[in-house]
């Protein structure tokens, strides 16, 4: 276990009246501008409090820079250089009345080169922290750096007067490492410095030793100069053992990004090969040309109030501290004013370890998100996002259900959301893994560049919800469909024009590890070119046309109460699943006329010419099931589309009993549903249709009376015959599908809608 002193609240050294900061302040010190404005930083959140706007020297205001400082954590006093006069300087705290100020005092130093400035430097101490009542025998030196210079050590002493002598360490001004900024680890007492580029640099206080390259840390397009670098000690859980333990951890800011990575340098091996330790931003500090820090090293880095929104996702997610779980400083001005949230309220939580997840991981102001629709693979879902203001959002899903919210999961990347509620559709990859994952929204107010799924941010707030993935089966194809045209004067062949209703259609089968679960049938009216009236369902059945097995489901397998259906986008308040029947036959519409709007001018919709420029009418109809069904036993494919009578509408003279609805039109060699009026095979007309050996609606020479085209495809004009429009249709219908396979191909535009397939 690392010794160390106490830890009390950041800026505690306020109200304290002894010269030394508070012992072993966990806040980090960071020095910036010409005129030295000095900051403490909460490496937790990142938050930054000015401590002073000025340093004072000899009890006047100092306007000088002061670089190179190092925090000195036997003696609880900061070390810096002040670049005007060139002099190390001892940095204090003077308590007058109630104003508290930043002194520095000059040290008597020799044995530096004169004239230079030092921008490069920290403080060693060397020796076991003494326990309660026994003297301190530690020794603590402040080291300083200049390349081409060289590095040099200087001893400390508590007297201010005393002088003291600068030695060089042997060898160091020939270095060629760039070194913006170093801080030494708290147990091994060597230093280590990155580059511009990532470069991770060891430096042994050995005689004549040189920079040590430890690895090349990732750091993205983060690239520049690394102006301020500190150790600090992080509660770590271990998930497998259940315990935590004290690693240390190197932390450095981009001066120009302001961003502070951080790298767990807890076991250095002395043989660097193979050794990469990861890194990656654990929070946001303030950006500066001129950036230095120092923090007490043996210090823990860890969150003191509840002024941060943690993620709340469970092991093995990423959602506390130790982890460098997403969060945010929810009211980064700390006066309640403008607050970004998701939802209606935020607040926030303690949270160090991940073991703190374990105990609880709720948060009751996670109620900014609603996962509106199913998540299917290949599919789009919908999320209703509301925000207290205007707000830029992040969000991942774990789609391989793996534990982690990758960046190539990164399904919303900062979208920006207006005030209020905010519908956002989100594409699921065909490969995401079915089952319970997790979903990760972060809501900011936008200045950042970009945003991870971890580390810390001002202002916003974090929000996780668990949500279920389930896998779907689209016929023909996720973004294909299928082109069904009928002819509605059956049992008569009648113009043989094939666009009485021509429409688009997909069918989508659910599933999760319980089984199929729901089903989904799409489509797009693309033509009606009927006097009669004609409505359009689904039956969910299939028949194997090798074995001839036959999958069914029932109308009482159907949660009808949880049922849709929706036209043009707008819900229609019918009863989906036909009553009275056992066979689950899905009503889309009991008259397509209904739905439809004719051009003017126009007979019909879309099958005349010029009158072709109506938009497609839309359909989806959402069926889920009562209980999962087990994939073998679950129909699918193209299941059985057909079209019907409506009901109290002329239809023909082959219908003399008044039962419209008995008269079905289904694809070649379909058999009728449980509502068909049988008797209608009897009719002496062009069908020949033959039960006892399952040829159902078609001609004596094989011409069906509706088609399936697996593609877009281009219906003929009214009154066009299909043998005109496509000259090898017959060929292909005759033979049963031996001949001329793509009929469909070889069009004359000149007598088929234009954008029937395009449009």
């Amino acid at each position: 276990m690392i010794k160390r002193c106490m830890i009390a609240a950041a800026l505690a050294p306020l109200l304290a009246s002894a010269a030394p900061f508070e012992n072993c302040p966990s806040q980090a010190f960071l020095m910036q501008d010409n005129n030295a404005k000095m900051y403490g930083i909460d490496l937790a959140s990142g938050r930054a409090n000015l401590i002073a706007g000025t340093l004072r020297l000899n009890g006047s205001e100092d306007t000088a820079s002061v670089n190179a400082i190092g925090f000195n954590f036997k003696d609880q006093y900061l070390y810096g250089f002040r670049k005007e006069s060139k002099q190390v300087v001892r940095i204090e705290q003077t308590v007058e009345g109630e104003t508290i100020h930043y002194d520095s005092t000059a040290l008597n130093v020799s044995g530096l080169p004169e004239g230079i400035h030092f921008f490069v430097g920290d403080v060693k101490v060397s020796g076991d922290a003494p326990a309660e009542g026994e003297t301190d025998n530690r020794t603590s030196s402040y080291f300083i750096y200049n390349k081409g210079r060289g590095l040099f050590e200087i001893p400390l002493s508590n007297d201010l007067n005393a002088s003291l002598t600068a030695t060089k360490q042997p060898g160091s001004e020939t270095w060629s490492t760039t070194i913006y900024d170093f801080a030494f680890h708290p147990i091994t007492n060597k230093l280590y410095a990155m580059e511009s580029d990532g470069d991770l640099f060891e430096i042994s206080l050995e005689p004549n030793s040189t920079p040590e390259l430890v690895t090349r840390l990732d750091i993205g397009t983060d690239t520049g100069a690394f102006g301020a670098a500190y150790f600090g000690v992080q509660d770590v859980y271990d998930e497998t053992t259940g315990e935590t333990t004290e690693n240390i951890i190197f932390y450095v800011s981009n001066n120009n990004s302001g961003n502070i990575f951080k790298v767990d340098l807890t076991n250095v091996p002395d043989d660097k090969s193979g050794y990469n330790p990861t890194t990656e931003i654990f929070t946001l500090g303030p950006k500066s040309g001129q950036n230095d820090g120092a923090r007490c090293a043996i210090a823990k880095v860890e969150v003191t109030d509840e002024s941060m929104d943690f993620g709340d996702a469970p092991l093995p997610y990423r959602s506390a501290l130790d982890n460098n779980g997403a969060r945010h400083v929810f009211d980064p001005n700390q006066d309640s004013q403008n607050l970004i949230f998701l939802g209606d309220s935020v607040d926030g939580e303690n949270i160090n370890t991940s073991s703190d997840m374990n105990i609880d991981y709720s948060d009751s102001s996670d109620d900014g998100v609603i996962l509106a629709t199913d998540f299917a693979a290949g599919l789009t879902a919908q999320v209703i996002v509301t925000v207290s203001q205007a707000s830029a959002l992040y969000a991942w899903f774990d789609w391989n259900q793996d534990g982690t919210f990758s960046e190539d999961e990164k399904a919303i990347d900062k979208v920006n959301l207006d005030q209020g509620a905010n519908s956002i559709l989100i594409d699921v990859p065909e490969d995401a893994a079915n089952g319970n994952s997790w979903a990760r929204f972060r809501v900011t107010d936008g200045q950042e560049a970009t945003l991870t799924a971890y580390g810390a941010v001002q202002g916003g707030e974090v929000e996780d919800y668990e949500f279920e993935t389930y896998g779907s089966v689209s016929y023909p194809g996720q973004n294909d469909w299928v082109t069904l045209a009928y002819e509605d004067r059956w049992p008569y062949l009648g113009d043989s024009d094939f666009n009485d209703l021509v429409l688009h259609y997909r069918t989508i089968k659910y599933f999760s590890s319980e089984g199929v679960t729901s089903y989904r049938i799409e489509g797009e009216i693309l033509g009606v070119g009927a006097s009669f009236h004609n409505g359009f369902a689904v039956r969910l059945y299939e028949k194997d046309i090798n074995s001839g097995l036959v999958k069914v489901l029932t109308a009482e397998q159907i949660d009808s109460s949880n049922s849709s259906l929706f036209i043009n986008g707008q819900a229609v308040p019918q009863t989906i699943i036909e009553p009275n029947r056992a066979e689950a036959i899905a009503i889309v519409a009991s008259d397509m006329w209904d739905h439809i709007n004719v051009q003017n001018g126009c007979e019909y919709f879309r099958t005349e010419v010029n009158c072709d420029v109506n938009a497609k009418v839309t359909f989806s109809m959402t069926l889920p099931l009562k209980t999962a069904l087990s994939p073998e036993n679950a129909p699918g494919s193209m299941l059985d589309p057909f079209i019907f009578a409506s009901s109290d509408h002329y239809h023909g003279d082959a219908i003399t009993d008044g039962n419209y609805r008995g008269l079905e039109v289904h694809l070649k060699n379909q058999a009728p549903t449980e509502a068909f009026n049988t008797a209608l095979f009897s009719v002496a007309a062009d069908d020949a249709s033959n039960q006892s050996e399952s040829l159902y609606f078609q001609t004596e020479n094989g011409i069906p009376f509706a088609l399936a085209i697996g593609a877009p495809w281009r219906h003929p004009h009214e009154r066009v015959d299909i043998n005109r429009a496509y000259d090898k249709f017959a060929d292909f219908a005759t033979s049963n599908g031996v001949s001329a396979p793509l009929w469909y191909n070889t069009v004359n535009t000149n007598i088929t809608i234009q954008f029937g397939a395009e449009q």
